[in-house]
């Protein structure tokens, strides 16, 4: 499983690499809709039911529905719920390493949705009755999340994978080398995880051995043999937050109460960020042996710390157009088709690392920080939905969205495209295919001013292939599809006060398990820019599974 299963919890970028990737294509272009707390509430199933601002983004002809204008602001809080432990080996009856349960969560406060729609009567008994004009913001995704692995390692250690990564470079290059050379000579270009792991003391040079190193953790015999000097405790932990959002701007028309036109003019804003760290320390200090320094001086393992800081800001543009129809009594059918989101990027990502000795001192190292951009169209959607309204007693309702992750493409930030983006290209025909949610709603209102709500989302796996490190793909399993799918169900209550009105909503999404690996060993051939990894070696893989909580209230004005 390790070296197939590759998923990021709750960030699909690469932990050791800059380039985009299929998986980021997707993890960002997901929808997730929150919006107002009735939206929630009935499961974002509105798309033919209409007249609430979280139901705008869905289809725009909803918002000339109401015969009333509304000023609604819904503030909101997010929970993260993850618990992870080492996977297993084939073969094996314990996890390699970061083998202890461990429970983590984490909470932010949010704004989903906040917006206006102004109504216009036109005075008509027949024809074009109504037109509305709005803004709107409702969310479409949050990235709230946290995993935190540890356990006991015997075998192999994070500072020993960032030794294996740098074998090849010269210590010149890592300890002093230009961090923004980019001219012809690969010699001058490790990694600057690497960069950062040299200049902290987490690896040295062997003597006597061009080019290889021996990790902090490890011990060599007369050979130059590197081996884990006794076992290390480890810990990984990652932390993400955000949210994407999308403000637009809407206009629906209202045909002789039948009929509903719309239009969103969509500006899509994205803001990712992403904070990971590994720590290795002696299980017992008393195993490991005092190391000699080329100075004279001697140390021995204490702990070390390397943190990697992401950050991810973009905006992008996209319209949408809907339609509503009540053919006849309580019956609405909706539909709506939404263009792709032209979305530039911007990334930002920074290292630092610190390793502590008994015995001596090391200074700590910290790299710039990188920053780099680039544009990703995220794919086009079609909404359809299908409402039944028993008078003012019910409503129940359901949804269907498509969206084709295909048609999902990164491009460069000028007219010249670097190779590293047409390979993500290249994957995402590989990797992705259409991805369904099917959405259903139900509102009831035992009194006038009171409304009970309830809803269900089933989220299809967007993935077909998995990409192998031979560059061969493995079609996934139905068991595969089925275990990758996503749920979510939602409650909600609502009370009107006159004029003013007050929802609360609380949903639960249950996310599939995912799979990290925490770092790798490597090998090469002939220069160490043709690194693969070392399938030989068996480094930590974490599983983890997370539930997310969403809790949202909204307070609205109708006039």
């Amino acid at each position: 499983m390790k070296k197939i299963i590759t998923f990021a919890l709750g960030a699909v970028v690469t932990v050791a690499a800059a380039a985009q990737s299929w998986q980021d294509a997707l993890y960002f272009s997901e929808n997730l809709y929150q919006g107002t707390a009735r939206s929630v509430g009935m499961g974002n199933a509105l798309t033919a039911v209409g007249g609430d601002l979280g139901s705008i983004g869905l289809n725009p002809a909803g918002s000339s529905v109401a015969g009333y204008s509304q000023v609604v602001i819904t503030p909101g809080l997010s929970i993260s719920s993850t618990s992870a432990t080492g996977v297993i080996p084939e073969g094996s009856t314990s996890p390699m390493g970061l083998g202890d349960k461990v429970n983590s969560g984490y909470a932010r406060v949010k704004l989903p949705n906040i917006g206006f729609i102004i109504n216009a009567d036109t005075g008509r008994r027949a024809g074009w009755k109504r037109f509305s004009f709005g803004m709107v913001s409702n969310a479409t995704n949050d990235f709230t999340g946290r995993v935190v692995g540890s356990g006991v390692n015997e075998d192999n250690s994070f500072a020993a994978s960032l030794a294996s990564s740098a074998e090849g470079y010269t210590e010149n290059v890592l300890g002093t080398g230009d961090w923004w050379y980019d001219g012809p000579d690969v010699t001058r270009m490790p990694a600057w995880m690497d960069m950062v792991g040299y200049r902290s003391g987490m690896f040295n040079g062997i003597p006597g051995s061009a080019n290889k190193y021996q990790a902090v953790t490890e011990v060599r015999d007369a050979a130059n043999n590197c081996w884990l000097a006794a076992p290390v405790y480890q810990k990984y932990g990652q932390q993400t937050y955000g949210y994407k959002q999308d403000l637009f701007l809407n206009m629906s028309a209202n045909y002789n109460d039948q009929l509903y036109l719309g239009f969103n003019l969509g500006f899509t804003m994205l803001n990712y960020n992403m904070s990971e760290y590994w720590q290795e320390s002696p299980e017992n200090a008393e195993e490991f042996p005092d190391i000699e320094y080329t100075d004279g001086t001697r140390g021995r393992f204490a702990s070390l710390m390397m943190k990697h800081n992401y950050s991810l800001r973009g905006s992008g543009v996209y319209f949408k157009a809907g339609l509503l129809w009540r053919p006849v009594g309580g019956l609405r059918l909706g539909v709506a088709i939404q263009s792709p989101t032209w979305t530039n990027m911007r990334a930002r990502q920074a290292y630092s690392g610190e390793v502590r000795l008994t015995g001596k001192t090391l200074l700590p190292s910290t790299s710039p920080e990188d920053d780099w951009t680039f544009r990703l169209q995220q794919p086009w959607r079609l909404n359809a939905g299908v409402a039944y309204s028993f008078g003012s007693v019910a409503v129940v309702s359901a949804d269907y969205e498509l969206t084709d992750y295909r048609s999902a493409r990164y491009r460069g930030s000028s007219a010249s495209m670097p190779a590293y983006l047409t390979d993500a290209n290249g994957d995402i025909q590989n990797a992705l295919t259409v991805g369904h949610q099917f959405r259903a709603g139900l509102e009831v209102k035992p009194a006038s001013f009171l409304s009970i709500r309830a809803g269900y989302n089933y989220i299809t796996s967007a993935q077909k292939n998995w990409l192998n490190a031979d560059w061969t793909n493995t079609p996934l399993s139905s068991a595969d599809k089925i275990r990758q799918a996503k749920h979510v169900a939602s409650v909600g209550l609502g009370a009107s006060f006159g004029a003013f009105f007050l929802d609360a909503a609380v949903r639960v999404r249950f996310m599939p398990k995912e799979y990290l690996l925490t770092y790798d060993y490597y090998t090469y051939d002939a220069d160490p820019m043709s690194k693969r990894i070392d399938n030989s070696v068996l480094t930590p893989e974490l599983e983890a599974k997370a539930r997310l909580w969403d809790a949202l209230l909204t307070f609205g004005w109708r006039f």
